[in-house]
């Protein structure tokens, strides 16, 4: 059988248009999107008055209604039909307009049309209690004539309070009695981003190519192990835990729409994006034949309304859809012809008694099937007494293997019964699991199994290994990453162990990692540089930065890096290892987050400054040349190491194509400049800096004084403030950060200042995720960051604590 042609999937450069109503977010959401794809921005407004030199209102008064009404719809389609490629289209109330609206589904075949949407408190604060309801009723028409759409979503990180963030906590706490402004809107931005990546296709393949043992560079079907954490919409609209609760507790979660609350399709929505949020795994989308408390429906009612959910899941951009096989084919081809990027898993569910047994031929017949519709997964579960012991399902499994070839798409399967889902669990990838607090009468499917117990479970027997992680280096007794990596194993299920070992020669360092239970390494001095020459096998990143600070053994039976990712948590020889670099992204992480919306990175404009010249400050120029900056500045007190980390870097840039802004007509792939002096005045040609990293230890290594660094207050007089990024935190207020509390106070209270805890807990997370390729449970990990820090300070008794960059 072959599969429908896909009718959503669109030119990678096909304009994008934002619909819905005012006070939706269209024109802010518009802004950010632009600026991720690197396209134009096409606003209605702007676009009417360019072609008819009259703004709204001007041509109103001067035309009159009936004429404005003619023209409107006129610019409108033009609008559409000139900017076909390239471009974000936000567009105004026009698209309210019948004729408007038919314009838009027939550019929704070739281009993506979302309807953009949100909480009706939020609208009301833009509208007139009058016309509230009659507006957004006509709002909702906007899903006849779009074919994707996002909710956009409350973010608190919006409120005009002077609010305090602890940025190693995830929580909002003042740092040291100083409050830290968060900059605006910053989960609306990581969110829509995200989704337009989706949209576009871009987001899989950019996380493969960013690191290939990145957790989010596997989909779940392909990892050694993996965990669907199920939520049920009857649980959600009356939750007794809280969002944070379910963090790290399944590789992605299943949303199953089990029940139909008024107002069904929104709260739809708004759940969707919850999940998105507050979570940031893949969802399955699965819709239930039969809802809980609902009537029974005919043949005809049950098909209509399931298609109108499906096709809910698959315009929300969902990574999985579930999809029943045994539905009638014009049910089936429907959802194949919608289904866009979102991956289809196919089901064959037997929920009663007399369920189609293992051995029965028809079962193979099920999963070719699925592989002829183009079934990126084939789910395959039936109910069980005592009619079929395990043993069955393996001999299915081992016929598939030997009698279908490959690429085969990869098959979830087990047994359930009253009891819940057989255990040990006999599915590999994707198996049901819940949160071990929640109510067993809940789910059936998912009462008996859990994250923690089924991943702990693989230790006990023998499939996975208990391993020894490390930090090494020169100076890393008072590293804070063993407490937080400890706590991430004892939540995950994970016997390993992680210490921190002095040493500072190569001899050493290669007695550690030739270990047959070693599992990897967060690198700091003298290693970082020192091993580049010894790896056959480094991330680009690295490469490109010229320093690793995290170590991995190779021990996969091929030389597939997929194949060695999946070796991760199992013990043996090690031959090869890969080098990785997690400073960069560390910091671009702790960017994203803190940098406004009015200072988003603009490549001819944005400025940046990096403070030093070590492993560090090459990682902070990095990072911002990832970020989308060519306008980067060094400060160092040894010029001459400035200049060395500028010319690395330019030469670099030149063979990656990477084009300057050449503001000062040098070379064409001059990206970072040196700063002689800090008496030097800001070259007036480029843009006060609007971010600012200092790599600079506020003690020192050697027991030298520290770099008691201050920045010059004529560089700090960017209009619109900035971010500064301090990643020394010993003492954590230092020099720079107390002079910025005073910047920020007394001149401008637009800079956002980030401190070394922050980013020392992004690094743990990261070097957590690589070396055993398991979601880490951020929240956890921060709050263990922040407090062991503050027992070493009661411990310190007067005594010094070197700075460990991790």
């Amino acid at each position: 059988m072959t599969p429908p042609k896909n009718e959503r999937v669109f030119e990678a450069n096909a304009s994008i248009v934002l619909v819905g109503c005012r006070g939706a977010g269209k024109r802010t959401l518009g802004f950010m999107g632009a600026l991720h794809l690197r396209r134009r921005l096409v606003t209605e407004d702007h676009y009417f008055e360019k072609v008819t030199g009259l703004s709204r209102g001007e041509y109103i008064s001067r035309q009159g209604k009936e004429s404005f009404a003619r023209q409107d719809i006129e610019v409108f389609k033009r609008m559409l039909d000139s900017n076909r490629t390239g471009c974000i289209i936000e567009c105004g109330m026009s698209s309210l307009s019948s004729e408007a609206q038919e314009a838009l589904r027939e550019y929704s075949k070739t281009n993506p049309v979302v309807y953009i949407h949100r909480e009706k408190e939020q609208i009301a604060r833009y509208l007139d209690a009058a016309d509230l309801q009659q507006l957004l009723t006509a709002d909702e028409k906007h899903r006849e004539c779009s074919n994707f759409e996002y909710y956009n979503l409350f973010d608190p990180s919006n409120q005009g309070t002077a609010r305090t963030s602890g940025p190693a906590s995830g929580i909002n706490t003042p740092v040291n009695g100083q409050p830290v402004r968060p900059s605006k809107l910053l989960n609306t931005r990581e969110d829509f981003t995200r989704f337009l990546d989706i949209v576009t296709g871009r987001g899989a393949t950019k996380a493969w190519l960013e690191s290939p043992f990145s957790v989010n560079s596997i989909p779940p079907e392909f990892r050694s192990y993996s965990y669907a954490l199920r939520l049920r919409l009857s649980y959600l609209m009356d939750m007794d835990l809280e969002w944070e609760d379910f963090e790290a507790r399944g590789d992605c979660v299943e949303f199953i729409i089990d029940h139909w609350p008024e107002d069904l399709m929104n709260t739809i929505a708004r759940q969707m994006a919850l999940i998105r949020r507050k979570l940031g795994v893949p969802i399955i989308y699965h819709v239930e034949e039969n809802p809980r408390g609902e009537r029974r429906r005919t043949e005809e009612e049950k098909n209509a309304m399931d298609a109108d959910l499906l096709e809910l899941g698959l315009r929300l951009g969902v990574d999985y859809i579930s999809l029943d096989l045994q539905r009638d084919d014009a049910f089936v081809n429907q959802v194949l012809r919608h289904r866009g990027r979102s991956k289809i898993i196919g089901n064959f569910w037997y929920m009663g008694f007399g369920a189609l047994p293992w051995q029965d031929e028809r079962q193979l017949e099920n999963y070719k099937r699925a592989q002829s519709l183009g079934c990126e997964v084939v789910r395959m579960v039936r109910f069980c007494t005592n009619d079929s012991p395990a043993h069955l399902l393996e001999d299915f499994k081992q016929r598939l293997q030997q009698t279908i070839p490959d690429p085969k798409p990869p098959l979830v399967a087990y047994d359930f019964s009253v009891l819940g889902v057989r255990t040990p669990l006999q599915s590999r990838i994707l198996n049901p699991v819940k949160h071990p607090d929640m109510e067993n009468e809940r789910d059936h499917l998912a009462t008996v199994s859990t994250y923690y117990h089924s991943f702990e479970l693989l230790f006990r027997q023998f499939l996975l290994e208990p391993l020894q992680f490390y930090v090494l280096g020169s100076n890393v007794s008072y590293s804070l990453s063993p407490a937080m990596h400890t706590a991430a194993y004892d939540f995950s299920g994970m016997p390993h162990t992680f210490q921190d070992v002095t040493c500072s020669t190569l001899d050493r360092l290669n007695q550690i990692c030739l270990s047959d239970s070693f599992g990897g390494a967060c690198l700091t001095a003298p290693f970082k540089v020192a091993i580049m020459p010894h790896l056959k096998v480094k991330s680009h990143h690295a490469t490109a930065i010229g320093a690793v600070n995290v170590l991995l053994p190779l021990r996969g039976k091929t030389s597939a890096i997929l194949d060695h990712a999946n070796s991760r948590n199992k013990a043996g020889t090690a031959k090869e290892f890969f080098g990785d670099n997690t400073d960069w992204s560390s910091i671009l992480t702790c960017l994203r987050r803190a940098i406004s919306p009015r200072n988003y990175v603009q490549p001819s404009k944005t400025t940046g400054l990096v403070i030093g010249a070590g492993g560090m400050a090459r990682a902070a120029i990095y990072a911002l040349i990832q970020l989308g900056c060519r306008n980067i500045f060094i400060y160092n007190r040894t010029v001459e190491n400035a200049e060395k980390v500028a010319r690395h870097f330019n030469e670099w840039a030149a063979t990656q194509s990477i084009q300057g802004s050449r503001l000062s007509g040098g070379s064409p792939h001059e990206i970072c400049r040196v700063l002689p002096s800090l008496s030097a005045p800001w070259p007036r040609i480029y843009q006060l800096p609007t971010m600012v990293i200092s790599c600079v230890p506020a003690i020192s290594a050697d027991g030298n004084p520290p770099a008691d660094f201050e920045m010059p207050l004529d560089w700090l007089r960017s209009p619109t403030g900035g971010v500064v990024v301090e990643l020394a935190y010993e003492p954590l207020v230092t020099p720079l950060v107390a002079q910025m509390h005073a910047v920020r106070d007394h001149m401008s209270p637009s800079w956002v200042v980030v401190d070394g805890l922050e980013v020392v807990a992004e690094m743990a997370i990261e070097a957590f995720e690589l070396m055993t390729g398991r979601m880490a449970p951020k929240r956890l990990m921060k709050e263990v960051c922040r407090k062991t820090w503050e027992m070493q300070q009661q411990q310190r008794q007067g005594g010094e604590i070197t700075m460990s960059s991790y």
